[in-house]
């Protein structure tokens, strides 16, 4: 029970930290214009239909962006592949698959 409310406490963090780092992101543009600086905005993200992964970009740093949001993409997939087999081991039965031979 106690991992459990630790686990939703990180979770909780781990959302408040990407609605303020979004947050964040967004108001540098304006900030920079009211300091009188220019400032490039641009934008990438990947979707993946089945098991292709479809990435995009705008903006003069989207080649870049793509890349990152590729490499991004990749280690979640590595991520997910790795917990899901630990997952696998530990549910497996006990004397799963059984020995060859009958011994």
């Amino acid at each position: 029970m106690a991992e459990q409310v630790k686990l939703a406490k990180l979770g909780l963090a781990l959302v408040l930290a990407g609605t303020l780092l979004a947050f964040a992101a967004a108001l540098l543009p304006l900030l920079a214009a009211v300091a009188g600086v220019q400032a490039e905005v641009g934008a990438a993200g990947c979707v993946v239909i089945l098991f292709f992964p479809v990435c995009f970009g705008v903006g003069p740093l989207a080649p870049y962006l793509v890349i990152a949001a590729m490499l991004l993409a990749l280690a979640l997939a590595l991520v997910a592949y790795f917990l899901f087999r630990a997952a696998a081991e530990e549910l497996k039965p006990e004397g799963f698959p059984p020995a060859l031979g009958g011994t």
